[in-house]
């Protein structure tokens, strides 16, 4: 078919029927314009009908074609014509063939009209390209019931709409009342908060105040119509935070059998029962993923570094593993403890638990009675923890002259642990390490102390922990295993180890560092002082260290590591991305709590602080003992470093900000 320029066409859109006029042919495409000056490109296998030349005023002769169209579709009884053409039911049909049902022999005017009545229908007929599936008695009365259940489903989300803009705004006695067609938009938003099921209904939250996130909406409904459990918190619940674990998941973590019950994996891990092993942790640690051993060997010094091994309970991909993927980072926040695991798996299956027979990566180091490492080697082993120490009691025994064999055992390992860190300085490492407090929230009371992360046993094990992750990484290279790299670049000036805390000194060190970033392959990281470094020490904690443990387990086990090495940059990039925002809020959790303690009982006390910035009228200074910062309110010159003492104006928790004012400069 030919279509000179200026033609008036007919022509299926993607949506409807549309009249136009052929203003260029450009090889198998028209350009068409309607009433509008668009211009549209199309096949000719669009066009249904052409209506001659459109003259010299195309938009009236388009005009009076649209109103003859009009005219023929007011001829047509759809439905009659619908139950003429039952006998074909479910069947597709040429629109012609629709057309001369009705019309007997089709004009183009005919054809037109017919194409836009049976495209507005939606019920009786269904368009396929240029053809119409005529639908059965049956296939209407579906449609029929569906469109109502849509309608119904409309209605509905308009009246919960409207109620809950009624519910958030303005001054409501609680509880709220809740209708019974309104209750499910209340347990949505309970699945919402607390288990993190999304589903249509949330969608409404967002949209009754937009000045709100979804989940303080969600919350302020809860609370509102007291359907909030008495244990929740709300600090989680804001930040997307679940501190429970699915019903499948925490079924399949109850069911895994122990390792004694596995004789299988038993035979494939080297014994180490019969060493002396102990564990050094918090009094309120329940999640134990590292211990010690120790014993000596004429004049060698043999040194047992002992790491829990959940890679032996939780596989790539299984569901504990996804479970572990959303929450990469166990959190211990003030007012409860988040983990990476369910309890059964965290805190038993793969915890160092006293007396209780784990599965292991133990490296075996052997010193020389001068703290040089002769050897060492790595295993999937077993052990039983035959002593757990608190920080507290290894401290005792490391400061009170104890000639028990245990106490022994620890000085020996203070002792080679004081040479690494030496060593470690000596290649440039530093210890940087700002104090910090334990606060902890129970039934609203908020208790804090100093938590001395700087004692002897703290040392001891953060010397053994570096050093098993620098000789995962060591390992890792020597057998071309695929894991990730922890580096840092040598800070831009000079750092020296700080002996004593002060807040002006530890923030100009801070600046002075270069951020640590991850690499697929081996670098220096300049803040420990080693050649590589890698993390695998708190497996049952950081699902980072999980997935290296696993590479590592992989090799010793003589089977293909489980991630390729594009694998694990994605999976450790995508877990640092979400880990550094869960300790973001592990911060966050902590400053509203120390807030807040501080809100309760120090606003009418005398407080001793140090003056840290100075940036024009801003002057922030750090509260000695909380390790706090606000701003100074004052117009008097001040230095960097000075000391003086304030007292609190003004403190928002929830923003976290404090306002302090000068009463004694010292």
């Amino acid at each position: 078919m030919q279509f000179p320029e200026n033609t008036i066409i007919d022509y299926f859109g993607s949506n409807e029927m549309s009249l136009g006029t052929v203003v260029k042919v450009s090889g198998e495409r028209l350009h068409v314009q309607g009433a509008t000056p668009q211009i549209n490109k199309i096949s000719p296998r669009q066009v249904l009908a052409t209506y001659g030349d459109a003259g010299k005023n195309p938009l009236n002769q388009l005009a009076a074609m649209q109103l003859q169209i009009q005219e023929t579709m007011a001829e047509i009884d759809l439905e009659l014509l619908w139950e003429e053409l039952q006998p074909q039911a479910n069947q597709t049909l040429p629109l012609e063939e629709i057309t001369n049902t009705y019309f007997t022999k089709a004009t183009s005017l005919q054809l037109s009209a017919m194409a836009r009545k049976l495209i507005e229908d939606k019920l009786h007929f269904q368009r396929q390209g240029k053809e119409f599936l005529v639908r059965s008695v049956e296939g209407v009365k579906e449609l029929e019931n569906l469109l109502r259940q849509r309608a119904e489903r409309a209605a509905l989300k308009e009246r919960q709409r409207a109620w809950l803009q009624d519910v958030l705004t303005g001054n409501k006695t609680i509880p709220v009342p809740v209708p019974e067609e309104m209750e499910q938009i209340v347990q949505h938003s309970q699945d919402y908060l607390l288990n993190g099921f999304n589903s249509d209904t949330i969608n409404l939250l967002s949209a009754v105040n937009a000045k709100q996130s979804t989940r303080e909406t969600a919350l302020k409904l809860l609370r509102l119509t007291d359907r909030l459990p008495e244990d929740a918190d709300e600090f989680l619940l804001v930040n997307g935070i679940h501190a429970g674990f699915s019903k499948e998941a925490m079924k399949h973590a109850s069911e895994i059998p122990e390792l004694a019950e596995l004789p299988d994996e038993m035979q494939k891990r080297l014994d180490l029962t019969e060493e002396f092993a102990f564990s050094i942790d918090d009094e309120w640690t329940h999640e134990i993923d590292d211990a010690l051993s120790f014993r000596k060997e004429a004049d060698r010094l043999l040194v047992g570094i002992h790491l829990a091994a959940p890679s032996c309970f939780v596989q790539k991909g299984d569901i504990l593993d996804d479970a572990a993927v959303e929450r990469p980072l166990s959190l211990y926040l003030p007012t409860t403890t988040v983990t990476m695991f369910p309890p059964d798996v965290s805190c038993r299956l793969a915890s160092l638990d006293e007396g209780k027979l784990r599965p292991t990566m133990s490296f075996q180091v052997e010193f020389s009675t001068d703290g040089e490492i002769i050897d060492w080697r790595l295993s999937s082993a077993q052990i039983r923890v035959q002593k757990h120490l608190t920080y507290l009691e290894a401290d005792q025994m490391l400061t009170n002259g104890s000639d028990a064999p245990l106490a022994s055992t620890l000085r020996e390992l203070q002792r080679l642990a004081d040479i690494l860190q030496s060593s470690r300085e000596e290649a440039g490492g530093v210890n940087l390490n700002r104090p910090e407090l334990k606060i902890m929230v129970r039934q609203g009371k908020i208790t804090v102390t100093e938590d001395d992360q700087e004692t002897p046993s703290h040392y001891l094990v953060r010397e053994f922990m570096i050093l098993a992750n620098h000789l995962a990484a060591k390992y890792a290279l020597r057998h071309q295993i695929p894991v990730i790299y922890r580096a840092q670049d040598p800070p831009s000036e000079p750092v020296t180890t700080m002996t004593c805390y002060d807040p002006l000194e530890f923030d100009q060190m801070v600046r002075k560092m270069k951020k640590t970033r991850l690499s697929t392959y081996p670098q220096a990281h300049a803040g420990l002082g080693l050649d590589l470094y890698t993390q695998v020490s708190s497996p049952i904690r950081r699902y980072a260290d999980l997935v290296i443990q696993r590479q590592l387990a992989a090799h010793l086990e003589n089977q293909p590591p489980p991630y390729t090495q594009e694998e694990l940059f994605a999976v450790l990039d995508n877990v640092e991305q979400t880990t550094m925002q869960n300790r973001s809020l592990e911060r966050e959790a902590k400053r509203f709590w120390l807030l807040e303690y501080l809100r309760r009982e120090y606003m009418d006390c005398p407080l001793d602080a140090t003056i840290v910035r100075l940036d024009g009228s801003l002057v922030l200074a750090e509260l000695n003992r909380f390790y706090e910062r606000g701003v100074v309110m004052t117009r008097e010159r001040l230095q960097t470093g000075e000391k003086i003492q304030v007292r609190i104006l003004e403190i928002n928790p929830k923003g976290g900000r404090m306002a302090l004012e000068i009463i004694n400069r010292k």
